[in-house]
């Protein structure tokens, strides 16, 4: 075997952060109560009529604005496309005005606007009110706004939903980052908090839900009720909450909060509130110790919600969860972690983001950096989950890892311009960099001072806006460092480093250690952090860790004197159990140990890295594909750790689709792809009944899953002709069946899907049997789903065109979407003119990674015919372009293998 050359891997392991300066801002830029007066710009900031507020414009406002309070009166239905308002904003004008003021509201109707009850002129560009200066005086300032807007069908603003299952409609409101004044008119920006009092018309059968409990219901004659809601503490616009609907209510305590969790009547039998509610009552005990502050909103409300575009969202007291989090049969482990994961994420918000808020959108990392941290802190500290920070690197680290090395990276806190920009950086830095770095600073700082760094940033800016400096300030304090130059390195600096170790061993022990660090070279910043050194050796048998030893190294090479006198390594892993965020080249022995003990390391942590590492050899052209398709299937039967299992089942996926994409003889490609699906159904069948690893391959089986063989078992699996001890076929397992079937169009695909949806016409079936239609290996399936995306969208909800974007060009179906590729590349310029961020994310989802010059050309060609692409479209077409390159790569080296 020329295991070496193979084998020569850059492993990954995980990250550190580097933090801010601790200066006291000066005495005008302070907000700690949310009311504080803020230095006036020193000119007038004309306001474009675009979608998107600038950040200059926002620092005006705040410059005019010194305290708002909203109260609103809502009319809301379920037989109307539109709804109705009336609001007024108690607005105290901070200085005499030397412009006009705006109110973002996008999209509406402004019926009328009176200003301390006298009816005044204003403008209306369906972007902003304007109010003419000479309307507003210094002071307090009662503005009016009757308006109409229409329910949104994207998951954003005030979303509708109606159950194709029993016809109950749903409102919910997702307004992240710029989306509340598509609900109403509201200064729609982070650093001008203000309090919300509430009052909603309703049908007689809806809960209303926002981040007060009402204190009366009244009832109309007909029928219908209104809901008052007293004034809430002050928080910003995005996470103010208004949910509405015939929900099913389950309530509970945690302490003294009282706790509701709410899901639609069709999907509630799905949810299994002890779930919930354990995850929530453990993450309150864990935050409210950690944090020495008291949950500060009253009560904790959550809601299962259809269409929704993300995982959750942190609104104040009711927070929003997409329904994917309920399974419709039993969730593996892994499933649960997620959701007690997902659960602590938004709660630590509660907290970090709103009882504190950025002041503006480039503080958005920090908040949702911390969050993803704390989450993963919470669970590792008081639940039931005992491999926290092994799913936190399956999941976050290897996000982070794979955005860092995109073209589009960026650093972690960066100028953002405008809210188009702020949401092009909801990505794998803003979540997975920035949370890998925070979970790095406990060891670097000590977990006690991080924590009362924390506790103190929170206690002194509740309820105001804070920025990077006041936080980095507060931990600096608190550990008594400078973290000035952390903050350059890690927060303003792009790229991951790499470490490896050279050493010398005499009389089986360390002589002489060091570690080396490089940086790529576009972004040469060396960095500090603090990492762990793993030595294994042989021992009875078992790859075991002989010795661990903490070590903070900084610069390009560090000497580590207190390696010295330890055994000498078989294995030498410098960033053991993955304390920081950096690649890791392993030496030649340790290459060769791993190659031939794999399964022999006793760590199943360790294993995991090692097999994300031999994964990432083969995507940065450092090891055949073919080769570690071979290695896999030889060494992946023997390992019985569920995350490594997972990871090596997601591998084997990946790899099934680069052989469609690498140009590779027929008869080989057919014989890999043939040895993975035999591998994997065997892994099915051989798994123990009901357990986490046969739920883990049967979704593999129904990605890799292609030879006649093989569907037929996923028909028969689907008719209850063939069985699999403990495997249950739940309604989520049979439409994985049937999209499997319909993207092979085998058997009776068509007839299947339509019996299936006759059975179950949940939005969940109509989506999947969407994405199985689209799926379909025909040229006049792609045509209709394209027309449909392209020119018919708004005949469908959002979640709909993802459901047929996400499954239009399989890997195997290279030569369809190079037919329609143009079609695809033609249409941008038309998407991205929408300045809809939701729909060009969708339409995105068309563009796969492809292995050839010609493909990578027409990614070339889009972007310098585009050149003001909306970001949310512009980074994934470079992205796409940059991995079509790294495949083209992959290419060359098996075609090298191939010669040789």
């Amino acid at each position: 075997m020329k295991t070496t050359r193979k084998f020569t891997t850059t492993l990954l392991c995980t990250a550190v952060l580097a933090s801010c300066g601790h200066k006291t801002p000066p005495a005008e830029h302070r907000d700690t109560t949310g009311t504080a007066p803020v230095e006036q710009p020193a000119q007038i900031v004309k306001r474009a009529a675009m979608p998107e507020l600038s950040a200059e414009y926002a620092a005006l406002r705040r410059a005019q604005i010194a305290d708002v309070n909203y109260s609103m009166a809502l009319q809301l239905g379920d037989q109307s496309e539109t709804y109705s308002g009336h609001i007024i904003a108690d607005t105290k004008i901070a200085r005499p005005l030397v412009q006009p003021l705006t109110i973002d509201f996008s999209g509406g109707t402004v019926d009328k606007v009176t200003i301390d009850g006298k009816e005044v002129s204003f403008d209306y560009n369906g972007y902003f009110i304007t109010l003419p200066a000479d309307q507003l005086k210094t002071g307090e300032n009662k503005i009016a706004i009757d308006f109409q807007h229409k329910y949104s069908s994207d998951g954003s603003g005030l979303h509708h939903f109606k159950d194709p299952q029993d016809g109950n409609v749903y409102l919910y409101t997702h307004f992240e980052p710029y989306k509340a004044n598509r609900f109403a008119p509201l200064f729609d920006q982070p650093d001008l908090k203000a309090s919300y009092t509430v009052e909603v018309t309703a049908p007689a059968d809806w809960q209303v839900v926002t981040s007060t409990r009402e204190d009366k219901i009244d009832t109309l004659d007909d029928g219908r009720k209104v809901w008052h809601f007293p004034a809430s503490k002050k928080f910003s616009t995005y996470i103010f909450p208004l949910h509405a609907g015939p929900f099913v209510v389950w309530e509970n305590k945690a302490g003294d909060i009282p706790l509701r969790l709410m899901a639609r009547k069709s999907f509630a039998e799905n949810v299994k509130p002890q779930d919930w509610f354990s995850a929530t009552q453990n993450a309150f005990a864990f935050y409210q110790k950690y944090f020495d502050i008291p949950y500060q909103f009253g009560k904790y409300d959550q809601l299962i919600v259809p269409d929704f575009t993300i995982g959750a969202m942190e609104n104040v007291g009711a927070v929003t969860f997409n329904e994917a989090y309920v399974s419709r049969g039993e969730k593996t482990q892994a499933q649960r972690q997620r959701l007690a994961n997902t659960i602590a994420h938004e709660m630590a918000h509660m907290w970090f983001g709103d009882l504190v808020t950025m002041k503006w959108w480039n503080g958005l990392w920090l908040k949702e950096s911390f969050a993803t941290y704390m989450a993963s802190l919470a669970l590792s500290e008081n639940s039931e989950f005992n491999d926290v920070w092994q799913n936190f690197y399956l999941g976050s680290k290897r996000w982070a890892y794979n955005s860092d090395e995109l073209d589009t990276t960026h650093p972690i806190e960066v100028p953002v311009p405008n809210t188009a920009e702020a949401f092009s950086n909801f990505d794998g830095i803003t979540y997975g960099k920035g949370g890998s770095v925070l979970e790095q600073l406990p060891y670097y700082l000590g977990k006690d001072a991080f924590r009362q760094g924390v506790s103190n940033y929170l206690k002194e800016y509740s309820f105001g806006n804070a920025e990077l400096k006041d936080f980095m300030g507060a931990l600096g304090k608190a550990a008594g460092k400078d973290l000035d130059q952390w903050t350059q390195e890690w927060l303003y600096q792009p790229g991951v480093n790499t470490i490896s170790t050279t050493y010398q061993c005499a009389d089986d022990k360390i002589a002489s250690l060091a570690i080396e660090q490089t940086a790529p070279e576009a972004y040469p910043t060396l960095r500090e952090q603090k990492v762990q050194l793993g030595v294994y050796r042989m021992q009875d048998g078992k790859m075991v860790r002989a010795e661990a030893l903490p070590v903070v190294y900084s610069g390009a090479s560090t000497e580590v004197k207190e390696a010295t006198g330890l055994p000498c390594p078989a294995i030498l892993f410098p960033n053991d159990e993955d304390w920081g965020y950096v690649k890791v080249s392993l030496d030649d022995k340790s290459i060769e140990q791993v190659t031939q003990h794999i399964n022999d390391i006793d760590s199943a942590f360790t294993r995991l890295m090692l097999w994300q590492s031999l994964f990432d050899s083969v995507t940065d052209a450092k090891m055949p594909l073919t080769d570690w398709v071979d290695f896999a299937l030889a060494n992946a039967g023997a390992e019985q750790d569920i995350n490594v299992i997972r990871l090596i089942s997601s591998h084997l996926e990946a790899a099934g689709a680069y052989l469609y994409r690498l140009d590779l003889p027929q008869a080989q490609r057919d014989k890999k792809l043939d040895a993975i699906e035999s591998f994997v159904w065997q892994k099915l069948n051989t798994a123990a009944a009901d357990s986490d690893a046969q739920k883990t391959w049967f979704g593999a089986f129904t990605q890799v899953a292609h030879s006649d063989k093989a569907l037929d078992n996923a028909q028969q699996l689907l008719a209850g002709q063939r069985k699999i001890d403990g495997l249950s076929m739940d309604q989520d397992k049979r439409w994985s069946l049937i999209v499997l079937l319909n993207r092979y169009q085998h058997g009776d695909y068509d007839a299947l899907l339509q019996a299936e949806l006759k059975k179950d016409n949940s939005d969940r079936a109509q989506n999947a049997a969407i994405s199985a239609r689209a799926s379909r290996p025909r040229a006049e399936a792609k045509q209709e789903w394209l027309d449909n995306i392209q020119r018919k969208r708004d005949r469908y909800k959002l979640s709909q065109i993802k459901a047929a974007a996400g499954a239009l060009f399989p890997a195997e179906q290279q030569q369809l979407y190079r037919d329609f590729s143009q079609q695809l590349f033609d249409a941008i310029p038309k998407v991205t003119a929408t300045e809809d961020t939701l729909y060009n994310k969708a339409y995105a989802m068309l563009f796969p990674v492809v292995c050839s010059k010609d493909g990578i050309a027409q990614y070339n060609g889009a972007l310098q015919q585009n050149k003001d692409l909306i970001p949310a479209l512009g980074r994934i077409l470079k992205n796409r372009r940059q991995q079509s390159g790294w495949c083209v790569n992959m290419d060359k080296l098996q075609q090298q293998e191939a010669a040789n």
